[in-house]
């Protein structure tokens, strides 16, 4: 055996020291920018903690920041395939699949009806116009005839039995099968009967004054305005009515002048009189009813 002496023990000791030292300062010793770690070899690698596993953002975000090992991460549930072949949910994971549609209860939404025809709105019958009321022609002629007489813009004052003319200015003239049809379709008029005999037509005003001769300018003509401004209710378009025995009377005439002086419209001068309403057996009522 050799024998050392203390001395060279030491120098054994100091030597085996100074060795990883020298392996340590390999680090500094290298170039930074050439890629160089040392001239003495890549160092072992240094251990690092564990990767946080999951790729969870909240189930690794509370773990360790000293470099201990961070805790395991906690069990996810398999999140359900996408695009299954049944959108009610028979490819999910039973326990996994989201509730499917809950049925409609009673009162809730309904799939939208079906049109339907518009139903037709059932119309009230029309009042149908009742056909016009068929006279004798013989009638016809009596209340027609022309006595050759030239229609008179002034009252007459004397003779009022005697032959009429067909006409009479500002008004008109009507048959008894059209005064009858009016009447018999409810056309609202009024009748003015100024012959003041015992009978008149239905529902007539009895107003033999409105014949007196005179002007058409007279107290006469001014209470014939207010008398046919009550019964009408100053509505001068109102259709009126004027009669008194037959085409041999001028009492009519000279009522119809004085209510187309009052400013009438529709003044109707009924020229058959009381006798071809009779003739065309028609009613006639007590005067004043």
């Amino acid at each position: 055996m050799f024998s050392i002496s203390k001395a060279g023990l030491l120098a054994v000791a100091v030597a085996a020291m100074a060795m990883p030292a020298a392996a340590q300062s390999g680090f500094g010793a290298g170039s930074f920018g050439d890629g160089s770690f040392g001239a003495g070899g890549t160092p072992a690698p240094v251990p690092q903690p564990p990767a946080p596993g999951g790729g969870d953002f909240g189930g690794s975000f509370g773990g360790s920041f000293d470099g201990g090992a961070a805790p395991a991460p906690q069990p996810q549930p398999a999140a359900p395939p996408v695009g299954g072949s049944d959108f009610g949910g028979s490819s999910f994971t039973p326990g996994a699949a989201p509730p499917g549609p809950t049925p409609p209860v009673a009162g809730g939404t309904q799939p939208p009806p079906q049109p339907q025809p518009p139903v037709q709105q059932q119309q009230p019958p029309a009042q149908q116009e009742q056909p016009g009321l068929q006279v004798d022609p013989q009638i016809l002629a009596f209340e027609s005839r022309d006595f050759g007489v030239p229609p008179q813009q002034q009252l007459r004052q004397g003779q009022f039995h005697a032959p009429t003319p067909t006409s009479l200015p500002g008004a008109n003239v009507v048959s008894t099968a059209g005064l009858a049809t009016a009447l018999n379709n409810g056309m609202q008029m009024v009748l003015i009967d100024v012959l003041g005999g015992d009978y008149s037509l239905p529902n007539a005003f009895v107003a033999p004054a409105m014949a007196t001769p005179g002007s058409l300018n007279d107290r006469m003509q001014q209470q014939t305005w207010q008398w046919l401004g009550q019964i009408t209710d100053g509505q001068t378009d109102t259709p009126i009515v004027i009669y008194c025995s037959d085409p041999m009377c001028w009492l009519s005439y000279n009522g119809a002048l004085r209510a187309v002086a009052a400013g009438y419209s529709n003044v109707y001068w009924y020229r058959g009189g009381i006798q071809a309403w009779q003739m065309a057996g028609l009613p006639l009522m007590p005067a004043g009813y």
